[in-house]
This record gives structure tokens, C-alpha cells and sequence, in this order.
């Protein structure tokens, strides 16, 4: 997350404390999501852990309402590719995350607050999340200056994102922020505002796309996406807040949800991994969760795969089965043949429960 996240954090942060004496944080919802009358009946067993009732891991009906300038937002969003790198990436390694799940003997750590944004005043609120955290001795954050790490514990249904995390020469964790989640399996895959380590609160396993799930070739949740501009002060549901910055109607809001034309035949798309992409991308949409360089959707990163499977890069052979493109490039292609201008913007805080 950047710095401007940071920032939005703090004002929510010292506004909360200033009207109530404390932080306010509103109860995790686990209200049915969007569109249930008409919806696919949820997965009954989630991958990515979180409550089937949440916005996450329910389908959305094939005929939804869009939002009145939806395609006028998913053409800024086309303009951000086109004038940066013109690529839709998909993030693993770098600017993304790496998740561990890990059992109830990982010895926890109680790790520092980094406080590298020098906003002493967020430490008390983070300090119950960084209190005892399971640690492996081997674990890795992500590379880029984010350095975020997601750790799962089943034992205790419990679920951490940091962001900044680094090791020092001791061994010890420290973050600049980040959250934690307890009764993880019933929680919708929203933090309390104003944790989470990415600009809109939103938690990396929610939306993350696994290395199992391209290897079987189906994804039973919604997906990501981060663009180059935000909209400015905007926050949909079911992002809590947003480091937006770009002013007009028609730029897409942090928090808003996506979907790829269900009309689009995903068959005419080369690579298998890119049409099982497509499919989640049809049948549970893509939750804007942040803003960054460039038209990116995140994938974990495979270096804990790597570590305990040995070999190289999973990536490689599962975006490019036959090795057409140079290896290293196919994180960038495999989603060419996705028309963006075939994406649609629902409308702003679509499938919030009433209450």
C-alpha cells in the first residue's frame, strides 16, 4: 500500500479516536451478499477460507444492474492500461503477497510497530494484531517497497496481513500496519476499518488467486483489481476506505465491484489459465482494492511454494504451457486476450446489506 493509504488511515484513525474517546470499528458483517434470489448457491467450502456468505465467494446473477456510466469508468480504466505499459499484469512476486498457513505449534512472535510513516498515534491500534503472531523462521514478504505477508492459522481461525513487514538481523518482525482477523471462517473478508494492509481494508486471502486454483483450473471466488487512478474520496462497499485521488464521476471508486461480460466466450482465449481467470471474472466479479502503477490483478507469490515443492517458478509453465513468450514476461501477457472494454461497472456499494 502507499503512502497515501497511510495517511487515509490516520485521519480515520485520529477522527474515530476523537469523537468516542477510542477507535470505532463497525461489527464484521455475515448478511447474505448480492443478488441471492437470482444467484448461483455460494461454494459450499471456500478456498479462500472466509464466510460463503460474504461478497467474496458469492456468485453474481448473470443479469445484474450496472452502474448508469459504467462504460465510461471501464473506459478510464482501459486508458490506464493503455498509457501504462500497456498491459493488464498479474502481480506475484512483487507487489503482492505471499500466505502461509501455518499450525498450532509455529512459535508466535509479538512484532513491533515500525511506525514507518511516524504516526505514533495508530500504534495503540494495530498493537492487538502484531501481539502474537505465528511467525515460521523462513517466512518471506513480498518484494517492492509494500512488503506484505498474509499468515492463516486453522488451528485458531485466525488471519493477519502486514504491510512493510521486515526482519531484522535478530530474527524480529516489526510492520508498518496491517490487521488482524479472528473467527476468520465466519467473517465476510472485511477488516475493521481502520486495519488491513491494503488501501481499502480489504484482506489479501479474500481475492488472492492461489497456484492450486490455476492447477485445477477453477476459481470460486472474486478476484482483484488495482488501476492507476482512483477516484477521490470514494469508498463502495465493501471497502472500508480508500487512498484515492483522481476527481470525476466517471473514475472507478475504491471498493467497486467489476464483471467481465458473461457474454464473452472465455473458449476463444489461448491460455488456460487466462480462461479460468476470465471465468471467476464472469461468474464473482473483481473488488477494486487499491490503486498502483499500472492495471494489475494479484496472484500469490510462489516463492513458499517453491520453497516447499522445490523447482522453479509455477508460474511459468502454468501461464505459459508452451513456452512462446521468454520466461519472466508471461505474468504480463497472460491476460491480453481479456478485453478490458468488455468489463462492467456495477453500481457503487452493490450487494451491501441493509443493516
Amino acid at each position: 500500500m502507499r503512502a497515501s493509504a497511510r495517511r487515509a488511515i490516520s485521519v480515520l484513525a485520529a477522527a474515530s479516536m476523537a469523537l468516542a474517546g477510542g477507535l470505532v470499528v463497525p461489527p464484521p458483517s455475515t448478511a447474505d451478499g448480492p443478488g441471492r434470489a437470482g444467484a448461483h448457491r455460494p461454494h459450499p467450502d471456500p478456498v479462500n477460507g472466509f464466510s460463503a456468505r460474504g461478497p467474496w465467494n458469492t456468485r453474481l446473477p448473470r443479469n445484474v444492474p450496472l452502474a448508469p456510466n459504467s462504460q465510461a469508468i471501464v473506459d478510464n480504466i482501459k486508458l490506464d492500461k493503455v498509457n501504462n505499459y500497456g498491459s493488464w499484469a498479474v502481480n506475484t512476486d512483487t507487489y503482492s503477497t505471499p500466505i502461509y498457513q501455518v499450525g498450532r505449534r509455529t512459535p508466535t512472535q509479538r512484532w513491533s510497530f515500525s511506525d514507518c510513516l511516524n504516526m505514533p498515534e495508530l500504534g495503540p491500534v494495530i498493537a492487538g494484531s502484531l501481539a502474537a503472531v505465528p511467525t515460521p523462521p523462513d517466512m518471506l514478504a513480498s518484494q517492492g517497497t509494500d512488503a506484505s505477508v498474509t499468515i492463516y492459522q486453522p488451528s485458531t481461525d485466525t488471519y493477519w496481513d502486514f504491510w512493510r513487514a521486515e526482519k531484522d538481523a535478530a530474527g524480529h518482525w516489526s510492520a508498518c500496519w496491517g490487521g488482524k482477523i479472528e473467527h476468520y471462517s465466519k467473517n465476510p473478508g472485511i477488516f475493521d476499518n481502520p486495519l488491513g494492509a491494503t488501501a481499502t481494508g480489504l484482506p489479501f486471502g479474500a481475492f488472492t488467486i492461489r497456484i492450486e486454483e490455476l492447477r485445477r483450473g477453477r476459481i470460486d471466488h472474486a478476484l482483484n483489481i488495482v488501476t492507476v487512478r482512483t477516484r477521490a474520496g470514494c469508498t463502495s462497499w465493501p471497502a472500508t476506505r480508500n487512498d484515492g485521488f483522481a476527481e470525476g464521476e466517471d473514475i472507478p471508486c475504491e471498493g467497486q465491484r467489476f464483471r467481465l461480460d458473461p457474454a464473452f466466450d472465455v473458449r476463444t482465449l489461448t491460455s488456460p489459465a487466462a480462461r479460468t481467470i476470465a471465468r471467476a471474472m464472469q461468474e464473482y466479479g473483481l473488488i477494486m482494492t487499491d490503486k498502483g502503477g499500472a492495471l494489475v490483478t494479484y496472484a500469490e507469490d510462489p516463492r513458499p511454494y517453491m520453497a516447499a515443492h522445490g523447482g522453479a517458478d509455477p508460474y511459468t509453465a502454468l501461464f505459459d504451457p508452451d513456452d512462446v513468450v521468454p520466461d519472466g514476461s508471461e505474468k504480463y501477457v497472460v491476460l491480453s486476450e481479456i478485453p478490458v472494454e468488455r468489463l462492467q461497472a456495477l453500481p457503487l456499494d452493490y450487494g451491501r446489506p441493509a443493516h
